[in-house]
């Protein structure tokens, strides 16, 4: 697309995060009235009914500036808005009445194809030849890595939405990275998108930080994961297809972490056998239940996560203009940092079952 660059986008951010302020303190006691609650269980980490389903305020609040800044002839803007909407009632449908995996799973692939009337897909030369049956095969391969990654982004920011405000600021370091890399390439329809959501975000944020008055439900992560999923795969980070990829996986890299983390470790310690059982399974395995097993406050949690995930997104910025070597080292230092958070935590797991077994 081929946007004059202007700073109207600049406004995207207050008044998104100006919609989310007012509407919470509305939509609250409505979730209070018709009862969608999350309720607390052995698996859960509240101790009181918390209203759940605040995801659909937060989309409201990202739509509004973005539907009305946007041009009128961006296509991939109203499939991102449509998209997002879609995602949103997906995720609604969840919190209302606990659709199955394989209903979500398919809703995600037909989501996907929606998508791809848009123009949103990746671009990856998986198949570069050049002929006429690689081209072809070449867009079907993209199909299904844009499926791959909607897919699983979808259930990562789903998995790490586990406890107070982790999903919401790791979403916003996540938007603000894409927001940096748009502003210096002159990508103003991508900067437009990412400092609305860094705003309705933030005014989420308010009302979920440790102790949360509201979470945002399957509602708030399915919309998270497809409008960071689709930015990251419509954003022109680099110049380089591989570059391209690595940049939005690096920014994403901690909850594709947590999401990897729990199924390797359901299936190597025999709590599932299964990949659908590993998926399914709610339980108090996630980073941020490795944390509180470390030691760690609710908010010292929150901090550690944002922490680690904001020096993610600051490597993979560097990427975008290091060389090969370079990036090689810096995708490496990544890896690092996930290994000795693994290693940390599984330290602590093993004592806090060896203190069981004595007492």
């Amino acid at each position: 697309m081929d946007i004059p660059i202007n700073n109207s986008y600049l406004v995207a951010g207050p008044i998104a995060a100006v919609i989310a302020i007012a509407l919470f303190p509305i939509w609250i006691p409505i979730l209070r009235k018709f009862g969608v609650m999350d309720h607390p269980n052995a698996r859960k980490v509240h101790s009181v009914p918390i209203p759940r389903m605040g995801g659909v305020v937060i989309f409201v609040a990202f739509a509004i500036p973005v539907w009305l800044l946007s041009p009128p002839a961006a296509d991939e803007w109203h499939g991102v808005l449509l998209g997002s909407a879609v995602a949103l009632a997906i995720g609604c449908a969840d919190d209302l009445w606990s659709v199955s995996a394989p209903i979500k799973l398919l809703s995600l692939f037909a989501l996907t194809l929606l998508i791809w009337h848009f123009g949103i897909v990746t671009h990856l030369p998986l198949c570069p030849k050049g002929s006429l049956y690689c081209m072809g095969m070449n867009t079907v391969l993209n199909l299904l890595v844009t499926m791959l990654w909607l897919t699983g982004v979808c259930s990562a920011m789903n998995a790490l939405d586990h406890m107070d405000g982790l999903a919401a600021g790791v979403s916003i370091i996540a938007a603000a990275a894409y927001l940096l890399v748009s502003i210096q390439t002159n990508q103003t329809e991508w900067a437009l998108m990412s400092l609305a959501l860094v705003g309705a975000l933030t005014g989420f944020l308010l009302f979920n930080k440790p102790p949360a008055r509201v979470f945002m439900g399957d509602s708030g992560s399915f919309f998270l994961g497809f409008a960071l999923a689709t930015i990251g795969i419509m954003g022109g980070w680099s110049s380089n297809p591989l570059k391209a990829a690595v940049v939005p996986i690096s920014v994403l890299s901690m909850p594709i972490f947590d999401l990897c983390h729990v199924l390797l470790f359901r299936h190597l310690s025999g709590t599932t056998k299964t990949l659908r059982e590993a998926i399914v399974y709610c339980g108090k395995d996630h980073i941020g239940h490795r944390l509180r097993t470390m030691g760690f406050s609710r908010s010292a949690t929150l901090v550690m996560v944002c922490f680690i995930a904001t020096t993610a997104a600051i490597s993979a910025l560097v990427i975008r203009q290091a060389n090969y070597l370079e990036s090689t080292l810096l995708l490496i230092q990544i890896a690092m940092i996930y290994i000795t958070l693994t290693v940390l935590m599984e330290m602590a797991r093993r004592r806090q079952n060896n203190e069981k077994k004595c007492d």
